[in-house]
């Protein structure tokens, strides 16, 4: 096996940190994280494919930005 170089050596470093970040994170968290993400690539999927959105999925955003907020205490204080 090859030796690593060193930005496959700081990679693995933030694949590592990364890794552990999200094991930190509570089962609620990393769903709503999970929900941002599918819902985004549904949107953006919608956009570029047929050059619109539905209301189904500006609903569906509004829902997960208020779980985002929610779970992660982004309220202005």
């Amino acid at each position: 096996m090859t030796k690593k170089t060193e930005w496959e050596i700081e990679r693995d470093k933030y694949v590592a940190i990364r890794k552990k970040a999200m094991k930190s994170l509570t089962e609620e968290q990393l769903s709503t994280i999970k929900k941002v993400y599918i819902t985004l690539e549904t949107v953006l999927y919608n956009i570029r494919e047929i050059d619109d959105i539905y209301l189904t999925d500006i609903k569906e955003m509004d829902q997960i930005m208020w779980q985002l907020k929610h779970e992660f205490n982004l309220e202005k204080q």
